[in-house]
């Protein structure tokens, strides 16, 4: 297929030349920066959700070299904490100026790719939903760019606006990372980085509390909680925990007058089921009182009698990940670590993991060694596993 210039040129009967674009003056306090565009609005299928890594995964290297990340784009695209200076909004020749004077563009196959490419500035992009052969850059040398995109071999772009799965996120972080590092000379050891797994829920960011200690006042959190009763549960600690907005997860009847009580701070309960646990009466009790509840069984081998005995009750399956599920188990080895967006209290510690909880490893550094236990596996749909560092044999 040809590139999308190309067509315009043979619609329009012109040929194809070099823009003139006039700049318009940004004021840039940084001596050296990139820039960066995503956008996830018009098209979605071309925003990759795994930005944030490659950010981490630059950020020291760019924090010696004292080279600042500016984002540009337009004002209602994504904003993205990780970089210095937000110039989204300014206008298409304010934009044009900062490209101009930047030493590396990145993001998407977007405008300021093309702005990018009008001022022959080196440039890191991804393709997602289209060949890059169909709209690559045309103005600048192409030794002085690198495009990823899906593998397109045997399964061919999609040309949607939006795509499920998004393709885009196939591309591994750490060689959208590796290249601009790269292209600014900046040495690293990425080549020794390899993403294994990043999990379906992983950009959700998920608090869960088990609580089994009083919370103090000053425990302050902006997002939902997942008040994990099923973990462990110092009842005495339930009307602190329910001044906060919380999801409720049981495998244990509480108390129905303190549901009643505190039933505005409830936005949902998972409640784990069986055959002796929870009577039909108390269920009964929860619709009445108007509480949103999802009920689940983990044991498989009996669910069928289990939905007998509720019938006028869903009841979904628990399936968790298991180890021999997953595609990449060959590729464990000494240096494999992994990253969580999620976050287990328990007794004022935190954890990354489930796991890390059961094995009493706490949150001290963003990035923690793998462990082999059927409660890690179980959560790896959260996690981004990866291998760093050389494998020792």
């Amino acid at each position: 297929m040809s590139h999308l210039i190309e067509e315009y040129a043979k619609s329009l009967g012109c040929k194809i030349g070099k823009p003139y674009l006039s700049d318009h003056y940004y004021p840039i306090v940084y001596d050296k920066y990139i820039t960066f565009h995503t956008n996830d609005e018009k098209v979605e299928a071309k925003h990759y959700d795994y930005w944030s890594i490659v950010f981490e995964l630059m950020e020291d290297y760019l924090l010696k070299e004292d080279i600042k990340i500016v984002q540009v784009g337009g004002p209602k695209d994504p904003k993205f904490h990780q970089c210095d200076l937000d110039t989204r909004g300014a206008t298409f020749k304010q934009m044009s100026y900062i490209i101009s004077n930047c030493l590396l563009h990145f993001g998407i196959d977007s405008l300021p790719m093309h702005i990018a490419s009008h001022h022959d500035k080196k440039m890191v992009c991804l393709f997602s939903n289209l060949f890059p052969s169909n709209a690559n850059p045309v103005w600048n040398k192409e030794n002085s760019y690198k495009l990823f995109s899906p593998d397109f071999s045997e399964v061919k772009p999609s040309f949607s606006f939006s795509e499920n799965p998004k393709r885009i996120n196939e591309i591994n972080p750490e060689d959208i990372a590796r290249e601009v590092l790269s292209f600014l000379g900046i040495k690293n050891d990425l080549n020794h980085y390899k993403t294994l797994n990043i999990g379906k829920h992983y950009n959700n960011k998920i608090i869960e509390v088990v609580p089994d200690f009083i919370p103090s006042e000053e425990l302050k959190f902006k997002n939902l909680l997942n008040l994990r009763c099923d973990y462990d549960l110092l009842e005495e600690s339930l009307p602190l925990w329910f001044k906060r907005r919380v999801n409720l997860m049981i495998d244990k009847p509480i108390d129905i007058n303190i549901i009643s009580k505190y039933k505005s701070s409830i936005a949902g309960m998972t409640i784990f089921i069986n055959e002796e646990n929870f009577p039909i009466k108390y269920l009964e009790q929860l619709t009445k009182l108007k509480i949103n509840y999802n009920l689940i069984s983990k044991n498989l081998e009996d669910i069928n009698s289990l939905r007998f005995k509720y019938f006028d009750y869903t009841i979904e399956e628990y399936n968790p990940t298991k180890k021999k599920d997953l595609d990449f188990l060959d590729q464990l080895c000494n240096n494999t670590y992994y990253h969580s967006n999620k976050v287990l209290i328990s007794n004022n510690k935190q954890y990354y993991s489930k796991a890390a909880w059961k094995s009493n490893i706490e949150k001290t550094e963003d990035h923690q060694k793998l462990i082999d236990s059927d409660e890690f596996w179980e959560e790896a749909q959260h996690l981004n596993i990866y291998n760093h560092g050389k494998i020792k044999k």
